[in-house]
């Protein structure tokens, strides 16, 4: 059931991110990255927050009866790519983001403060 349910909102992120160029993938047992190139932080925290309100009106009556509630932690980290520079930066800047959301109480969008 636990993978239905994580198919689901793979599929909540896939429908949800758009733009060409783009990218939406699963990341690691229970994460996704959506990777938003040329996306002020504004931009990625208000896509951020229409995926978790996407996620939170998921039905999913068919995976379970009656349903059960989805919610999602996102952590947002935005960086300007400098000349020899890898992902790690962004990638741990983003894990560190999703950590301050579960702290802050989960089912939220938190930017690395």
């Amino acid at each position: 059931m636990g993978d239905a349910f994580l198919a689901r909102v793979g599929r909540v992120i896939r429908d949800n991110v758009r733009r060409a160029g783009d990218m939406a993938a699963r990341y690691g047992g229970e994460e996704f990255a959506v990777v938003l190139p040329g996306t002020a932080p504004t931009g990625a925290i208000e896509i951020a927050e229409h995926i978790r309100r996407a996620v939170a009106a998921t039905d999913t009556r068919d995976i379970v009866e009656g349903g059960w509630p989805l919610t999602v932690s996102i952590g947002v980290a935005a960086t300007v790519p400098l000349a020899g520079g890898g992902s790690g930066t962004l990638v741990r800047g983003a894990d560190e983001a999703l950590y301050q959301a579960k702290r802050g109480g989960r089912n939220r969008v938190a930017l690395l403060n």
